[in-house]
């Protein structure tokens, strides 16, 4: 069974004691991507075909970091307030995405938060707003119009290379896969023998099984505060989590940002959702 834990060291730790034999027959590897731990858990799969999903996952990050300054995220950040920008097919196509999750979300989700994260707060409010980004599909042109604007995909970036990366898979043959990134999993089909790939999530009431489904955690216990809300420029300071269900990994990690920032779920939320409330602590800081 799959513990998710927004606890890296401890993800950490727990993918690292996979007996190398496994790892030697492609039925689990382990990178370290976009700053964190990435497995691939794919029975019988070819060790090329592992390795290409990895490197698809790869790819995007090279595509949508905003902490390396040549991908393609920095330079279009870097236009910003200079006119439009002319996207690749794969960048425009996470941006698309991005601001439709930011309206069905009402912007709790918005990736133009990128100036609050900056440690800037509440006085660049006026930088931030997904309705200000302007998207030409014929043109294939994304604009910044105001300098200092910036787009981040913290928040949706990890979903979308999961799903690409299980599409490798799925062309490469793989029937059954559990990917981990950083605690947010996705499932392609079921272990032999089973009816999906058995998950404790935290506020679950009991673990259960995903198949062909993304589970995405999103909270403080790792690095509180590091959530900030896009409507007052404030960090999120609350001590619990929650995780969402859904069909895609690119959708349950927008969604788990989400309602993490509004503390329940919306009208237009139409998945699964767990929230786990923060615990008390006794004076030694365990939880109870």
């Amino acid at each position: 069974m799959l513990k998710l834990n927004l606890n890296k060291k401890l993800l950490v730790c727990a993918l690292l004691a996979l007996p190398p034999a496994a790892n030697a027959r492609g039925a689990g590897r382990v990178r370290w991507i976009m700053g964190t731990v990435c497995e691939i858990r794919a029975p019988g799969a070819a060790p090329a075909t592992v390795s290409a999903a990895f490197a698809e996952i790869e790819r995007w990050d090279r595509i949508l970091s905003r902490y390396k300054p040549d991908s393609e995220l920095s330079a279009l950040n870097r236009s910003a307030g200079r006119g439009p920008f002319h996207a690749s097919a794969e960048l425009y196509a996470v941006t698309a995405l991005a601001l439709e999750r930011a309206q069905d979300t009402g912007g709790a989700f918005d990736p133009t938060v990128l100036p609050l994260l900056l440690g800037r707060g509440p006085a660049a409010l006026p930088l931030v707003g997904w309705k200000k980004v302007r998207l030409d599909p014929a043109a294939r042109t994304i604009e910044l119009p105001r300098e200092g604007m910036g787009l981040d995909f913290g928040g949706i970036g990890k979903g979308w290379a999961l799903d690409r990366a299980a599409e490798v898979l799925r062309t490469g043959g793989v029937k059954a896969a559990l990917l981990n990134f950083g605690g947010q999993v996705l499932a392609i089909g079921a272990p032999e023998g089973a009816a999906g790939w058995e998950v404790e999530v935290p506020g679950a009431p009991k673990p259960f099984l995903i198949k062909d489904a993304s589970v995405a955690v999103s909270g403080n216990s790792e690095r509180p505060g590091h959530i900030v809300s896009p409507f007052n420029g404030l960090p999120i300071r609350r001590r619990s989590s929650v995780a969402v269900l859904a069909p895609t990994a690119a959708r349950a990690d927008g969604w788990s940002t989400a309602l993490f920032v509004l503390g329940k779920n919306p009208p237009s939320f139409k998945d699964r959702s767990y929230f786990d409330p923060a615990k008390p602590k006794n004076k030694k800081g365990d939880r109870l």
